[in-house]
């Protein structure tokens, strides 16, 4: 199971961070700035759009990319990897691979730093979340790890869980449940 965060969204969290402590700390220290572009909401939108048009071909292409670079050609033969699954909205990706080849295909993941997608490519950081050793266990880590994510969510303006908000996760919950039901019965 493996996390992707795309560029937009660690500088994000770098923005809040950096405001976090601009209000913890006094107004005469030196504060660093991050680069940013001149329209940058439309840049964001842009990015969006682009990070949610990422599909499981992309991050195999890239992974391939990767495993090329550090291993050559012998290594792209013998490391046998199939994207299995990667849920836009999650950011995280099934991956399998053979037992004795996920310490490789671990390390590709490790150095993957852009995913291409036709032209252009996206900054990328990939962290593995769970090894499993089934497709059971990893369609169970990925869905305890999706819940986890879900009820962690920040909501913004205060708003309290409705009606609305639980039928909109179960909703959200029952449609990766149903994919993760097919790798299982795909292995």
């Amino acid at each position: 199971l493996v996390q992707f965060e795309f560029e937009p969204d660690i500088l994000q969290s770098c923005d809040d961070v950096m405001m976090a402590t601009t209000k913890t700390t006094s107004s005469s220290s030196k504060k660093r700035k991050l680069p940013s572009s001149g329209n940058s909401s439309s840049a964001s939108i842009d990015a969006i759009k682009s990070i949610q048009q990422v599909n499981a071909t992309d991050i195999y292409r890239s992974l391939q990319e990767a495993i090329i670079q550090n291993f050559g050609i012998v290594g792209t033969c013998t490391s046998d990897v199939q994207v299995r699954l990667y849920d836009p909205k999650a950011r995280l990706a099934v991956i399998k691979t053979t037992r004795d080849k996920y310490p490789q295909v671990r390390s590709c993941l490790t150095y993957l730093t852009e995913i291409k997608q036709g032209v252009d490519s996206l900054k990328v950081v990939a962290s593995t979340i769970t090894v499993s050793g089934s497709a059971r266990t990893a369609r169970n880590a990925a869905f305890d790890e999706v819940k986890k994510r879900f009820f962690a969510r920040d909501f913004s303006g205060g708003e309290q869980w409705t009606n609305m908000s639980r039928e909109a996760m179960e909703k959200e919950l029952q449609e990766l449940e149903d994919c993760l039901d097919k790798i299982d019965s795909g292995c």
